[in-house]
């Protein structure tokens, strides 16, 4: 597993803003297919790791396998402590994120207040 993507995701367990949004580009476009729900530049993502952390208090993530090039990404990954498969699959610019959709079987967890 890379140290960008391991940090990444450890970076989503919270309860740092700011630690995650250091991953994306300004002009991030974000969506989470299973809840419908997304955001597009700093501001409103801000407002969704917010609402995450907010949701789904001590969710962690544990990479489990990735594909990387120097402009797009795969990663599986494994909520837990829900034990909760998915992937999120995006776009690289200078470094950063700058676009990612998240996959995952929303039947194994229902996220509160969505």
């Amino acid at each position: 597993m890379s140290k960008f993507f391991n940090d990444y995701f450890t970076a989503w367990g919270g309860p740092d803003l700011d630690a995650v949004l250091a991953y994306f580009t300004d002009d991030i476009v974000y969506e989470d297919t299973t809840i419908k729900h997304g955001a597009t530049g700093t501001k409103q993502m801000r407002r969704f790791i917010q609402a995450s952390f907010d949701n789904v208090p001590g969710a962690r993530f544990e990479p489990v396998g990735e594909v990387v090039t120097d402009d797009a990404f795969a990663v599986e990954w494994v909520m837990q402590p829900m034990n909760v498969r998915g992937i999120s699959i995006g776009k690289l610019r200078d470094g950063k994120i700058c676009e990612q959709r998240d996959y995952w079987n929303g039947a194994m967890f229902q996220v509160p207040n969505t």
